[in-house]
């Protein structure tokens, strides 16, 4: 990455500072009653399109908004597509089939149905590949299952940091910049698509870097802005706890954050850290032991020894897969498949919840975790 020195800093910003002062001894003064451009075609690129105010209290889905109370079953975290920062570099071997993904989530979206999910969080970042939510439009309205689509960066080392870092080093307000954007995609909508975010995405390194407190912050002002959660990732066995005292410090609501990727960590003093910030809490990696090695089992039994002290009410499920790779094929060797068997959109449905109930869960408190939960995330309860 290259590295802006101080002097050069100093030297190109007196510049652009002498540039900025000539440009304006040179500008003709506008006649007295010419009116001053909105801010929506002064901020609206050509193409883009503006949609109406969704109504309070309602959610932001790809074909629209709906009532917290359509959400029903909702898996919080999944990918229907992904991909990470340079893929497109590869392009022009791998580009992106979207008709593939396409056919690969109908088919996601048709499992979905049989097992009862009525609702998905699909929260990929703006920085990643994959987020399409003109697939999620077409996807819904051929399947009918609701896919929320967030707004958001993810972190400093997995995201795209380096478009931002430039305008930092020139000591742009990035929190305000980052803001700006979530705010106009929550309220106005996604580029072109016709689709409204429904959500904010962010995530952090096992040490939250400067890069990171500032998406942070700006997730902050936008939730402040259009009362819509945070939903966040946490690398390694940690992280989440740091999260949440960053949010709620800047002034976030508590009751509208999911800290994810809990079952990183198989220690239950980590989770019952988190919970006492009375934020949501995702175990939201189910299925996944062998990219970051806590078993099922323990994490389902971590899950029903908090359900039994009263925590159902902050905890939600889910698994995290990537149904669509952008880019040229992963190859995992034969041998090693199996051990990716669980990693699958109907898992928690099919073997997780059944092992929770034989460890005591009841059906009343699976309820509270897949259906209430996510409505009060939204709903701020």
């Amino acid at each position: 990455m290259h590295r802006f020195p101080k002097i050069l800093v100093v030297s190109i910003l007196s510049l652009l500072l002498a540039l900025s002062f000539i440009a304006v001894a040179c500008t003709p003064a506008s006649p007295a009653n010419q009116e001053a451009p909105s801010p929506a075609a002064s901020t609206t690129p050509e193409g883009a399109v503006s949609l109406p105010p969704s109504p309070p209290g309602t959610i932001n889905t790809a074909t629209g908004f709906i009532s917290p109370d359509q959400l029903g079953t909702t898996l919080v975290h999944e990918h229907f597509c992904f991909a990470y920062p340079g893929w497109f570099a590869d392009d022009t071997i791998a580009p992106y089939n979207r008709e593939a993904a396409l056919q690969t989530g109908l088919k996601v979206c048709e499992t979905l149905k049989s097992i009862g999910v009525k609702t998905v969080i699909d929260p990929t970042p703006n920085d990643t590949g994959g987020r399409d939510p003109l697939l999620y439009k077409e996807l819904s309205k051929r399947t009918g299952i609701q896919i929320i689509c967030t707004t958001g960066l993810y972190t400093d080392a997995e995201g795209s940091p380096a478009y931002w870092k430039t305008r930092m080093a020139f000591m742009a307000d990035l929190p305000k910049m980052m803001s700006d954007l979530f705010i106009k995609e929550i309220t106005e909508g996604i580029g072109t698509t016709g689709v409204k975010a429904g959500a904010i995405k962010v995530g952090s390194s096992p040490k939250m870097t400067k890069y990171e407190e500032a998406v942070h912050e700006a997730a902050v002002i936008a939730q402040k802005a259009t009362g819509v959660p945070i939903i966040t990732h946490t690398d390694g066995p940690s992280g989440g706890v740091e999260q949440a005292e960053f949010l709620i410090a800047a002034g976030a609501d508590p009751k509208k954050i999911q800290i994810g990727h809990v079952n990183n960590s198989d220690d239950i003093k980590y989770h019952r850290a988190i919970l006492a910030k009375g934020t949501k809490m995702a175990f939201d990696r189910i299925g996944l032991t062998i990219l970051y090695g806590v078993p099922d089992d323990i994490t389902v039994q971590n899950i029903a020894t908090l359900v039994k002290e009263g925590y159902a009410n902050q905890i939600e499920l889910s698994h995290d897969t990537v149904n669509f790779w952008i880019g040229r094929p992963i190859e995992v060797p034969p041998k090693a498949m199996p051990l990716f068997k669980d990693w699958r959109i109907d898992h928690i449905s099919k073997d997780i919840l059944p092992a929770l109930k034989a460890q005591g869960v009841t059906d009343e408190q699976i309820n509270i975790m897949m259906v209430e939960n996510p409505r009060n995330l939204f709903l701020g309860k």
